[in-house]
């Protein structure tokens, strides 16, 4: 009885626990990758990354262009401002010297009411002045200061392409080896290939399209 129920509990551990993982050990073997799926697995990670870094590259590019593009529109705008708001000034101070003349023969009248009448005029005048001189030279320095602004994104956008363009053809170059390591591992399929090329035949431009054709009949 003792033997019976030792053997029936030998028998219950191997079926609850050796031989699920038995089980576990022969399903992780079938998916361990041999040694062309694993140099395989590599070498289309190597072309993601190459590929990541060529898109970072080119994303500087644009957004240097952006930034040139902006800073241009800018620095256009802020000249047309600045024109027409000194323009604004000058009007300004022409206006502010005529009707100063004006009142300065009142204020020489021998009459003293009309003295006194000029006298609160000439105040009131020099008030509104100097709070529209100050609104137009503000006006003026918010344009000088959209004029910088414009001239910074432009030389910011100029940093950004030199940098952009200093790691394109590295990121290239990168991506061409990575490609030619895979293809080597795993060629691209007849069909595929033939597919590619007319694909870019049919998106070559058309002076190379002439050419080629030229080259046919010769």
């Amino acid at each position: 009885m003792k033997t019976s129920g030792l053997i029936a509990g030998m028998v219950a551990f191997f079926l609850a626990v050796v031989a699920p993982f038995t089980a576990f050990s022969q399903e992780a073997a079938e998916k361990e990758l041999s040694r062309e799926e694993q140099a395989l697995a590599r070498a289309k990670d190597k072309v993601a990354r190459a590929e990541a870094s060529l898109t970072r590259a080119q994303a500087y590019i644009v957004e240097g262009d952006s930034l040139i593009k902006e800073g241009e529109q800018m620095m256009e705008k802020a000249k047309v401002d600045l024109k027409k708001f000194k323009e604004e000034k000058n009007n300004l101070l022409k206006n502010y010297s005529i009707e100063k003349k004006k009142l300065e023969k009142q204020l020489n009248s021998q009459n003293r009411a009309d003295k006194d009448k000029a006298r609160t005029a000439d105040r009131a005048l020099d008030t509104k002045h100097r709070e529209d001189l100050r609104a137009v030279d503000d006006k003026i320095k918010e344009a000088n200061s959209n004029y910088e602004k414009g001239q910074k994104n432009i030389a910011k956008g100029k940093e950004k392409q030199k940098a952009g363009k200093s790691k394109v053809k590295p990121a290239e170059k990168e991506l061409n080896t990575a490609r030619k390591a895979l293809d080597e591992l795993a060629p691209t399929p007849p069909n595929e290939a033939t597919e590619a090329v007319e694909k870019d035949d049919a998106t070559a431009p058309k002076s190379d399209k002439k050419k080629e054709k030229k080259l046919k009949t010769k």
